[in-house]
């Protein structure tokens, strides 16, 4: 009987056979689930069939290799001629070519298994790298923009971005672990995986150039010491972690290149990479030179020396400033010289709000804000900007304390 699509014709399970391109190399996920309802309905779908140019046996043509192997499981079960006696669709070869051909029902079933969802990334990206090994059988110079364009022709819509990690995965991380990718590792995993390797095998080739060519030449290859990282976690995508893939290749880089375990985590840390990209490495703060640190010591000591003179002052001077306070109130041209002479003090201030080191405290002269005069935003900043310089010189870090602007100090990052 013939129709539109092809002819309908009996077969037996001995004249079947699975396409040995066929994407799918774990089981179906719906295994059960499908042979539940071959054994209660029959097959409702038979599967398409091809035969190849030559060859006494049919090959399903896209799609349908669990049906078959649930009707051999179930024929093997029951013995049940229902599972043994099919009725399939035939269709003719596509090409007088081998290889058209091939190419041709690899993508019926990729497109097939696309459609359902089912397919694993692995086993996307083994398909489609087969697909290309047939395309460069037929054309030799076929590059990736021409692959791209024959799977769109064919059905199979792939950008080059994402061909790019099909192709990287096949190559870089299939050979070392087959099981966790045939388990369902995410594509969004294998991404981190293959950014991980271009990340450290680039600082792997800088540091290997910068040695002298005896040296590096005694070194293993990176693609070994990145294989040794990999095979020990090849087991189900369940119990997966980057974090401990990244930890495993950062030991061994730091041991096989002898660099401290915190450089390389700079670069195998991709939550590390992104910082700095987003904002950019921090800057290391520049100490001050060994004269200038030494001169703060001293300052430091004077500065300890002046405050238990003050002290001292302020224990045993209380009657002479009474004594003193008496002699101003009797002597207005005096007061009014004192009210001169601070005004021109708050004047200087303003001008410079980082004081030298030999000027007095101005943290002593804090009771001088009752006075209306010094009772100012312009006045009490320049005090704040004195103060800050003093608290940070007794730890010798005054270099940090800069002014702005606006008025108030700056403090930058140690």
């Amino acid at each position: 009987m013939n129709n539109s699509q092809g002819t309908l014709v009996p077969v037996s399970l001995d004249q079947l056979r699975a396409f040995d391109l066929n994407p799918r190399i774990t089981r179906n996920p719906n295994y059960y689930e499908i042979k539940g309802s071959i054994r209660n309905r029959g097959l409702d779908h038979p599967p398409q069939i091809t035969q190849r140019p030559g060859e006494a046996y049919y090959i399903i043509a896209n799609g349908g290799n669990t049906r078959l192997a649930i009707l051999n499981d179930l024929w093997l079960e029951t013995h049940d001629k229902r599972y043994w006696h099919i009725t399939c669709l035939l269709r003719p070869w596509s090409s007088d070519s081998l290889e058209q051909g091939n190419l041709h029902c690899l993508l019926g079933h990729l497109i097939e298994n696309e459609v359902r969802g089912s397919l694993t990334f692995i086993e996307r990206s083994l398909a489609v790298q087969n697909a290309i090994d047939l395309c460069q059988n037929i054309n030799k110079e076929c590059s990736q923009h021409e692959t791209v364009r024959m799977l769109s022709q064919a059905g199979y819509f792939v950008s080059q971005t994402l061909l790019s990690v099909m192709l990287a995965t096949t190559q870089l991380l299939f050979p070392y672990i087959p099981d966790l990718l045939y388990s369902g590792l995410s594509r969004k995993n294998i991404e981190r995986l293959l950014t991980l390797r271009f990340n450290t095998e680039k600082f792997w080739d800088n540091f290997c150039q910068a040695l002298p060519p005896e040296e590096w030449r005694q070194l293993p290859l990176f693609d070994d010491i990145f294989a040794m990282a990999l095979t020990s976690f090849n087991e189900p995508a369940m119990g997966f972690s980057l974090e401990h893939v990244q930890d495993e290749l950062t030991g061994l880089i730091s041991q096989t290149l002898n660099i401290d375990y915190n450089t390389v985590a700079l670069v195998t840390d991709g939550r590390a990479q992104k910082r700095n990209l987003l904002f950019g490495t921090a800057p290391v703060p520049e100490l001050p030179e060994i004269s200038e640190q030494r001169s703060v010591e001293l300052k430091h000591k004077q500065s300890g020396r002046d405050h238990l003179q003050e002290k001292h002052d302020e224990e045993t001077g209380g009657e002479s400033e009474n004594a003193n306070l008496s002699m101003t109130e009797n002597r207005p041209d005096e007061a009014s010289n004192n009210s001169v002479l601070a005004a021109e003090h708050r004047h200087s201030a303003d001008a410079s709000p980082v004081l030298p080191a030999t000027q007095p405290s101005l943290a002593a002269a804090l009771p001088l804000r009752e006075d209306p005069q010094f009772d100012t935003p312009e006045t009490l900043a320049s005090f704040i900007d004195q103060i800050a310089w003093e608290l940070a010189s007794n730890a010798g870090l005054e270099f940090l304390i800069s002014p702005t602007d606006t008025g108030v100090f700056d403090i930058a990052s140690p």
